[in-house]
């Protein structure tokens, strides 16, 4: 009786693989439309490369400086454009992150200060995404995408009051850069699903020079951004 009833269930669960497997792709036609809207929701982690001056370690006070780096929040709009049957043109426009990072300044004799970065960027970005054929379950296909990015960040402290008691370091507000990542799409139903990683960089150094020491004491800094999103469309 036992060996009966698994024999049923081995056999369910083979009709539902098989059904699974060649059953219709949803969304069968989307490929073939050539724009696309959608939005995408992300998180991220926001980072920062530091050159400190070779000097920086002249003053026998001074330990290291560090960087702390904190999740984030993104909101934003999709753009797609279908090139072809393998390339689509993404604009990524507007897209908000808030970001914030950390500069800590350790010394021998002297407690240690922490300096805030933090920053809520308006991003676009023009990408080449380039997609596999779909799986066999035809509901799901990898893709790469890579591409131009331009940010502004419109909190950005430039004109922030500073002083040696009121220590500020600040990052250039519009900065440029490039982004690329992997993704999975996943088509269901009624829309596609695109959980996607990417690294976003900047070009050139995008601190802000001032004549106190906190600044003074780093050659440049490179903001960078790793960002995990899901695209809805």
């Amino acid at each position: 009786m036992y060996n009966l009833r698994w024999r049923k269930i081995i056999s369910i669960l083979f009709l539902l693989c098989a059904f699974k497997l060649y059953a219709q792709p949803n969304l069968w036609q989307y490929d073939n439309k050539k724009l696309h809207f959608g939005f995408t929701l992300a998180g991220n982690i926001g980072r920062l490369q530091v050159e400190t001056r070779p000097d920086f370690f002249a003053n026998d006070t001074t330990k290291k400086l560090g960087v702390t780096s904190f999740p984030g929040l993104g909101l934003g709009v999709i753009v797609n454009y279908r090139l072809g049957k393998a390339w689509d043109l993404r604009m990524m426009a507007p897209v908000i992150s808030f970001v914030q990072r950390n500069l800590v300044y350790e010394y021998y004799n002297s407690p240690s200060k922490t300096i805030k970065i933090e920053s809520a960027y308006c991003d676009a970005s023009i990408l080449i995404k380039y997609k596999s054929e779909r799986f066999k379950s035809k509901n799901t296909r990898v893709y790469v995408v890579a591409g131009p990015r331009i940010s502004y960040d419109f909190s950005s402290s430039i004109n922030k009051t500073r002083a040696i008691e009121n220590p500020v370091v600040s990052l250039e507000p519009l900065t440029f850069g490039w982004e690329a990542g992997i993704g999975l799409d996943i088509y269901f139903e009624y829309f596609k699903l695109s959980p996607e990683l990417k690294t976003c960089q900047t070009f050139g150094n995008a601190l802000y020079r001032d004549i106190y020491p906190y600044t003074n004491s780093i050659e440049a800094i490179y903001p960078q951004l790793v960002q995990f999103s899901l695209h809805f469309e």
